[in-house]
């Protein structure tokens, strides 16, 4: 058992949450799932209403039946997860506290003291990450947890590890992190 202690005298700075709700993936997801509906429809059509066998190789009945139960199934639960996505990233005066539910659910913790720097920066998501979500980049140790945007707080630690936060309020977090930082000089 691992116990946390909390610095009583940290006091937070700025908070800022996130969610999936406020990008585009979700919509992306809605018209994937709409065009596996549509492509689910017609195969039932054909196959269970016409009785024509649907494609080059048709499946059985409760092949089709069964995939599309699957497939409906696990988009739907992907979609619920991505609409349940919440990123929260503070500003204390002792460091960088963030969780990315559902995936972190406990607030994880950036100590000032493991801070070699931290800017808030332009990036490029996709070149550097691969995407947003929560993306790891094992050989060059970077790790990235992001909504939308090209906008991050970059924390270089001094283990050498490199942490990017995605962040909407570009300016505030700014002035946030020269709190902390102008704090504890």
């Amino acid at each position: 058992m691992q116990v946390q202690f909390i610095n009583m005298t940290a006091r937070l700075i700025y908070r800022e949450e996130q969610s999936f709700r406020q990008s585009f993936i979700p919509w992306i997801m809605l018209v994937a799932i709409l065009f596996l509906m549509g492509g689910i429809s017609v195969s039932f059509y054909h196959q269970l209403y016409l009785g024509r066998p649907y494609g080059n190789e048709p499946m059985s009945n409760n092949d089709l039946i069964w995939s599309s139960i699957i497939s409906i199934v696990v988009m739907t639960t992907a979609f619920i997860l991505i609409l349940s996505g919440r990123m929260v990233t503070e500003i204390w005066t002792d460091g960088i506290r963030f969780n990315f539910s559902p995936f972190i659910r406990k607030m994880r913790h950036i100590p000032l003291a493991d801070i070699t720097s931290v800017e808030v920066a332009k990036y490029r998501p996709i070149v550097e990450f691969g995407g947003w979500g929560l993306r790891k980049r094992l050989l060059s140790r970077k790790t990235a947890y992001n909504i939308s945007g090209r906008i991050g707080v970059r924390v270089i630690k001094k283990n050498g590890r490199q942490v990017m936060l995605g962040t909407r309020q570009k300016d505030e977090m700014k002035r946030a992190i020269d709190k902390m930082l102008n704090r504890n000089t």
